[in-house]
């Protein structure tokens, strides 16, 4: 292993692999600094307090050359290698895109494969962010935008500098893993990232219940110690495509046995309702106490009558939105791909029940109703 010497500290290299869920392998690894002092090994960071601008710059300057000496071998060649950046290196301007391209020329390393990881912080402006950015990515570095979702972060920022990556702070899918309300919101939040154009990666991850949560959000790379450790190698290849396999094909609502038995359900109804017979009949044949509601949208997207309830809905009419006469469903999704692909059940992501103010998935699917013509009828089903 490469050592760096900085003053009283012997600088040595730590790696956590960043993974792609739908590749099922590793496509870069995280370089952490530990620092040897005094026969301590700490991260850096806690050290990085008592040093003046010059010696953070040099600092970052050292990493860059003993990371990339240090890393383990690519197994496919071109992974990432994300590189921390310290707020003042940026402010001072002390280490230049030329002294970091002399630095990988040296090495023989393309600068396509080094992520520049940027923390959000407060202690920048804007202006400073996006010159460095702006000098670093025209020299051909990536660019990473760290700890969004805490301090200064902002979606403003994620717009200015348009980083290749966004590394979402481990705060956000942990609180998602707790409370249903972050976890409603977090796929959210991943969709405004990859839309801006941006891939998510969300850091942080220590349980297979926050990997799934990731994984259903859809975000590109996963890190986290339920993955693997840091460590001065990699994790085996295998182990990361183990866990990552555990992950593909997870439901994002129902779990498989249950989607199996509502499908079924719903498929009772609609043949029922295609032969003629009135959703409020239909509805008092429903055991399932997950199953609230049934509805019909017409081919304008307009409900047709009012929603037949099952036994187990929410009865009565305690707020405004419940009632859904002549709503317009027109932009829903679960309508328009009924009307787009009919014959095929759809089956919504989980979402936000306007009428039961609880989480709920919608089955759909378009039916030829007798005096009606082409009908959307869809079924309501709350999740735990």
């Amino acid at each position: 292993m490469s050592i760096g010497v900085l003053g009283e500290l012997e600088l040595r290299s730590s790696y956590q692999a960043v993974i792609s869920p739908a590749l099922q392998r590793s496509v870069g690894m995280e370089a952490r600094l530990l620092a040897h002092r005094e026969g301590r090994l700490d991260a850096v960071d806690v050290m990085v307090g008592d040093m003046d601008d010059r010696e953070i710059a040099a600092l970052d300057r050292l990493a860059l050359a003993v990371h990339i000496r240090n890393a383990p071998p690519a197994p496919h060649g071109n992974e990432w290698l994300f590189l921390p950046v310290h707020p003042q290196t940026i402010r001072q301007r002390l280490f230049s895109p030329e002294q970091a391209l002399s630095e990988l020329s040296a090495l023989d390393v393309s600068p396509s494969r080094v992520v520049l990881q940027i923390a959000d912080s407060a202690k920048l402006t804007d202006a400073e962010l996006q010159g460095f950015v702006s000098a670093y990515r025209e020299a051909g570095f990536r660019i990473a935008l760290d700890d969004f979702g805490s301090g200064a972060s902002n979606y403003d920022r994620v717009l200015a500098l348009q980083p290749d990556i966004v590394r979402l702070d481990p705060s956000l899918v942990q609180n998602a893993a707790r409370s249903p309300r972050a976890a409603r919101l977090f796929p959210h939040m991943v969709s405004l990232l990859r839309e801006s154009g941006s891939l998510a990666l969300v850091d942080g991850i220590e349980s297979e219940a926050q990997a799934r949560i990731a994984v259903d959000a859809d975000a590109e790379l996963l890190q986290g110690d339920w993955f693997a450790l840091a460590g001065a190698q990699l994790a085996p290849a295998e182990v990361i495509r183990d866990k990552a396999a555990m992950l593909i094909g997870v439901g994002k609502g129902l779990p498989d046995r249950v989607e199996l038995r509502m499908r079924g359900r719903f498929m009772t109804a609609w043949n029922s309702f295609r032969d003629g017979k009135a959703l409020e009949d239909i509805v008092h044949d429903i055991p399932d106490i997950e199953i609230t509601r049934l509805y019909a949208i017409d081919s304008s997207g307009y409900q047709i009558g009012d929603t037949a309830l099952t036994p187990h809905a929410l009865r009565g009419r305690g707020h405004p939105l419940s009632d859904a006469r002549g709503a317009c469903w027109a932009r829903r999704h679960y309508f328009r791909n009924a009307m787009e692909q009919p014959g095929r059940v759809q089956i919504t992501r989980p979402y936000l029940s306007l009428t039961e103010q609880r989480l709920c998935v919608t089955f759909s699917c378009m039916v030829m109703r007798p005096g009606l013509g082409q009908v959307v009828l869809c079924m309501d089903a709350l999740l735990a």
